[in-house]
């Protein structure tokens, strides 16, 4: 998927968590598996080389989102896209990983800057509580100028994007039920 740069590529990193097609057909698309309930997510940021401010990334910042479990899956509902991750054999562990190109020269760019599109690489993991009461994670987004792109001024121009390319960000995650299954 090809998305603008500016305000959008942040708000995406929180309401739109990942990126995933329309389904398969054998679930509800916007309700698939067992609910297990609406978290309050609190993100911490833990480490960074893209710099403290790239992209407007907060420090910290909280977050909804529905869980729900299938066969084997978990589902991360954040009310803008459904995105399946995997359950671990014991029914706790669980991991996210997804990607999407973003388009950073999109809208207000001046057209004498050569082409750059950044690969965004979201991966998170956690391990719920073992009465589904709450889950703690890490969350981190990766950040790769594809091939053929010329992203240098994202890093050295007079307002830098970012402190470095390629270069990641991570989170740690806590997060508390809010709205418990039925």
């Amino acid at each position: 998927m090809l998305l603008s740069a500016g305000n959008t590529f942040l708000v995406g990193l929180v309401g739109a968590l990942f990126f995933v097609g329309c389904g398969d057909g054998k679930v509800d698309p916007h309700h698939p598996g067992t609910f297990l309930g609406t978290y309050e997510v609190s993100a911490t940021r833990e480490t960074t080389t893209c710099g403290q401010n790239a992209l407007g990334s907060p420090a910290t910042w909280e977050f909804e989102v529905r869980l729900s479990r299938g066969d084997g899956d978990l589902y991360w509902d954040s009310g803008a896209e459904v995105t399946p991750g995997t359950l671990g054999s014991d029914g706790r562990r669980f991991s996210f990983t997804t990607s999407l190109v973003v388009d950073m020269r999109a809208g207000e760019t001046p057209s004498n800057l050569p082409p750059c599109t950044i690969v965004r690489g979201d991966r998170a993991e956690g391990l719920l509580d073992e009465d589904e009461g709450g889950f703690t994670g890490e969350l981190a987004y990766s950040f790769t100028p594809s091939q053929g792109s010329n992203c240098t001024d994202l890093v050295t121009g007079a307002q830098p994007t970012f402190a470095a390319l390629p270069c990641t960000m991570t989170y740690v995650l806590s997060a508390e039920r809010t709205v418990a299954p039925p």
